[in-house]
């Protein structure tokens, strides 16, 4: 009783918050669609999407100090589920919650094997499952082999044509991410999240402060595993296919960038660094074919003029004018 009144108090004091939330969410759905073409509209759609996916890697790196490296294993994993049900038929609803079970077992399954491990340690043993994972599907005729699953249709959902009208599947694609990111921020702002920032900031001190952190460790892993499998699942959808890119060593490591561009320590951070990093990235690649060598140099400035994030720069601008 006394945690969900401690909630319940968190959650009136961010009232506004909420508020303002929505509104944009409301605001984003209906400006996209009007001021954008629609390869546009496809960009903003894969976006929402990928944004998700990196709000996942940062739970774990952000808020509970968890250095997973194979983060698309579990991305890779829910988008192979889709494709794996899509093509025998199985609707929408079912595949995207057979992927994020599917997932999150899978990240039950590496934590838990992997739960005397700590630091690199445990960072390479995660990328190599990843890796793992990418070499049997690139391999294996049953998920497509080197070419993956294509003809992966949505269908209709709630007598949206998710299929043929991309405007549909923006606002259900939205919607859904909306949907995550309201239930991650009520888990951050929880007793939960405290300490799993708890756990971040001195994990040694929160053991002997009677937290368990074995416990805490698996459920954050399997939350964001989830997280990353219904991305995946979603994902596989709006591009219409899978292939073993999704579980190749850069998935795991774009999510990281984009949380670092953004701000680790910031809720959005890593939904702002998403739309930093693609818009880069796409206008990079029309203008130049190194455009991986003008990113890997903005990523660097980013990292030495503001490392806390962009959302972090004010801090870092009153701390450099103090410092002065």
């Amino acid at each position: 009783m006394r945690v969900l009144a401690r909630t319940r108090d968190r959650l009136g004091r961010e009232r506004a918050t909420w508020l303002a939330g929505a509104a944009a969410t409301l605001a984003i759905a209906i400006a996209v669609p009007v001021l954008s073409r629609p390869a546009d509209l496809h960009f903003w759609t894969e976006t929402a999407v990928l944004a998700l996916y990196a709000m996942s890697v940062n739970l774990l790196l952000g808020y509970a100090g968890i250095p997973s490296f194979g983060q698309a294993a579990y991305f890779g994993i829910g988008a192979y589920a889709v494709g794996l049900l899509a093509t025998r038929g199985f609707p929408l609803p079912l595949t995207v919650l057979a992927a994020t079970v599917v997932a999150t077992v899978a990240a039950v399954i590496v934590i838990r094997l992997s739960v005397r491990a700590s630091g690199l340690a445990f960072s390479m043993l995660t990328l190599a499952f990843a890796q793992a994972l990418f070499t049997v599907t690139f391999r294996l005729d049953l998920v497509g082999g080197e070419n993956g699953l294509v003809g992966l249709f949505p269908g209709t959902v709630l007598g949206l044509d998710l299929t043929r009208d991309p405007v549909a599947l923006w606002l259900f694609v939205l919607a859904l991410v909306a949907l995550v990111l309201a239930g991650l921020r009520l888990l951050v702002v929880s007793p939960f999240g405290t300490m799993l920032q708890m756990m971040r900031d001195d994990e040694r001190r929160a053991e002997f402060l009677g937290v368990p952190v074995v416990r805490f460790r698996t459920a954050a892993f399997a939350i964001a595993g989830g997280i990353a499998g219904f991305a995946g699942a979603l994902d596989a959808y709006v591009l219409g296919l899978v292939t073993p890119d999704h579980l190749f060593w850069t998935r795991s490591g774009e999510p990281i960038v984009m949380a670092i561009i953004g701000g680790m320590h910031h809720f959005l951070g890593p939904v702002v660094g998403t739309i930093v990093y693609l818009w880069t990235r796409d206008a990079l690649s029309r203008l130049t074919v190194a455009w991986v060598l003008w990113i890997g140099l903005a990523f660097l400035v980013v990292v030495i003029a503001a490392p806390r994030g962009l959302l972090g720069l004010p801090a870092t601008l009153r701390a450099w004018k103090r410092g002065r």
